[in-house]
This record gives structure tokens, sequence and C-alpha cells, in this order.
């Protein structure tokens, strides 16, 4: 059962302080301004149904026991029971901040939205809020609510909301292993989100090795297997989250040996680019024994910036950006 945030109230100002600083900056939210209390599930699903995702508007839930933290007079707690507040408070924060994050992403291009697609939606929201959570905390009124120094361990943890984020993570973790590179999680999520859903999966399929050397077509073939295979791991629950073995890393290493079958050979859009560019008569050295002015002289070669062009089109470019 579920009722109605009044709009004025403490608690209201309290959610939208938190939607106002949650995911990534500069996108437009489909958060209708409305907070409804539920009384139970910790753990709410992202079904199509909930997730906001197949709306152009959505409301925010808050749990009863959140609230309660939230309206309670810490003056007269003990020291286990100003723990056990803190740790309720911020899980109300990660629930609160994983929803509004979830509702900045843009409406599919096709309804209803499927299940693998709410599911990487709430596990990108969940990433997000994980990696983000203290500054979430200290940019909102949750900071208002209660000190860290008023309790022993201040720890700021979100699980996220069920095994969906277990296998976001999974998938995000492996791309990066397979790029040798440290996962850059907010950054990837922040691209993701910003993204209409059913475009992710082909993105993903982009970010592991030789992905730039697919074409769209082979991009949406593989990222239709990912999606599937998301979607597996996820109904499974993702056994063995967190180590090599789990479903969605299994799979998201299987596909990047697909793509490097597929690719195998191919010259990269940048070794393309370089190519075209030494066939341009206009940047060819004058034939030797002729002049500019003779009769048959090739063109003059462009005076300036074309090796740096070309030095900007050379594999490895950009490797420190995000991933």
């Amino acid at each position: 059962m579920a009722e109605l945030l009044p709009y004025d109230s403490p608690a209201s100002a309290w959610a939208e302080s938190i939607a106002g600083v949650a995911g990534p900056n500069g996108v437009d939210t489909r958060w209708d301004g409305e907070v409804m209390v539920r009384d139970g599930d910790r753990m709410p699903s992202v079904t199509t149904s909930e997730s906001g995702m197949n709306g152009a508007q959505y409301y925010l839930f808050v749990l009863r026991e959140h609230l309660d933290a939230i309206q309670q007079d810490a003056a007269q707690l003990t020291a286990e029971q100003r723990q056990e507040r803190w740790d309720t408070l911020v899980e109300a924060t990660g629930y609160v901040a994983s929803q509004a994050t979830g509702l900045l992403t843009p409406l599919a291009d096709f309804h209803p939205v499927v299940q693998a697609d709410a599911d990487l939606n709430g596990g990108l929201a969940d990433v997000w809020t994980q990696e983000r959570l203290q500054h979430v905390w200290q940019s909102s009124d949750s900071a208002g609510l209660m000190s860290p120094a008023d309790v022993p361990q201040p720890h700021f943890d979100y699980h996220g909301r069920g095994p969906a984020a277990d296998a976001t993570r999974d998938v995000l973790t492996e791309i990066a292993r397979q790029n040798d590179a440290e996962p850059t999680y907010v950054d990837t999520c922040e691209d993701l989100i910003r993204m209409k859903p059913d475009y992710r999966w082909a993105t993903l399929v982009g970010k592991l090795p030789g992905g730039d050397k697919l074409t769209r077509d082979e991009r949406v073939v593989l990222g239709d297997r990912l999606r599937t295979q998301f979607k597996s791991a996820v109904d499974a629950r993702n056994p063995g989250s967190g180590t090599p073995e789990s479903p969605a890393t299994v799979a998201t290493r299987k596909l990047a040996a697909a793509v490097r079958l597929t690719t195998e050979g191919r010259p990269g859009p940048a070794g393309d680019r370089a190519a075209d560019l030494a066939k341009d008569p206009a940047l060819r050295s004058p034939t030797p024994g002729r002049t500019p002015d003779s009769g048959g002289a090739s063109a003059q070669p462009r005076p300036s910036g074309v090796r740096a062009v070309l030095r900007s089109l050379r594999p490895g470019r950009g490797s420190g950006g995000r991933h």
C-alpha cells in the first residue's frame, strides 16, 4: 500500500534535494515531483511496470521505515540506536538517489520497454549511486539529518535493488578488464544514462577492444546477444557476482572474443582515415626533378597541419578518456 507524501513536508523537500544532485548533470528528469510512501519491499523490483521507463513521468518511492528515521528525534538515542538510524538514513538516501538517477534516462524508441532494458537502467542507476553515495549525502538535505561524527561506523553503503545492479557492475568491470584499464563506473554510467535504453547494448559492444571496427549492424546484432545474456544472468540472480565466473562476466568475456573474431585483420577507423589522407593528391610531395611551376608538376602539399592530423589519427590516442 502506498500513500502520497505531502508536497510541503520536510521529507518531500529532502527527497527533492536528493533528486537535484542525483545522476549526470544537464539531463532532464521524468520525475513528476511526487513522492509515494510504502510500507514494505526494501528491494523494489525494476520491472517495467515500476521502473518508470515506459512513462513520460513517474514518481519516487520512500519506505515507511526510511521516513520514520528522517523524522526521528536523535537527542535521546543510545550509541547503538544512533548507528542504526545512520544506516537507515544512508540506505534511504541511496534508495531515492537511485530511483531519481534512473528517471534521467530518455524514453526508449519502442514501447513497452522490455525487461532487460529496465534491468540495465536500474543497474546503471544503482552502480552510479553506489559510487557517488557520499557525494549525494553531502550535497543534499541528508547532510543536515545526522553527522558522521555521531556514530561509531559512518559507512556509505548502498547494495542496490537486486541482481541487476550486480550484473551491470560485472559487465562494466569485464569491459574495462578487456581493455586493460581500470573501471570508470561513474563516467560510463553517466554516458549510458544519457542514452536511450535501446541504444545502450550496441554502445557497450563498441567499448570492447576492436568494437570500433564493427559495422553498425554488427554492433546491433552483438548488442542483442548481450541483452539476452544479461537477462539470463539477472533471472538467475547472477550467482558469483564479483568473480570472473559470474554469468554476466562470462557473457561479456565471450562477447569480447566474438568481437575479436569478427574484426580480426580489419583496419580500425583511424587506419582507414589515414589511408584516405595518404591517397589525397593534395598531400603528395612534388615529383622529384620537377618544380611546382613546371607543366606536369604534382600539386603542392598543404603547408601546415597535415602531420598534426595524421598524429591525431594514430591508434591509442585518447586512451586515457572515458571507458
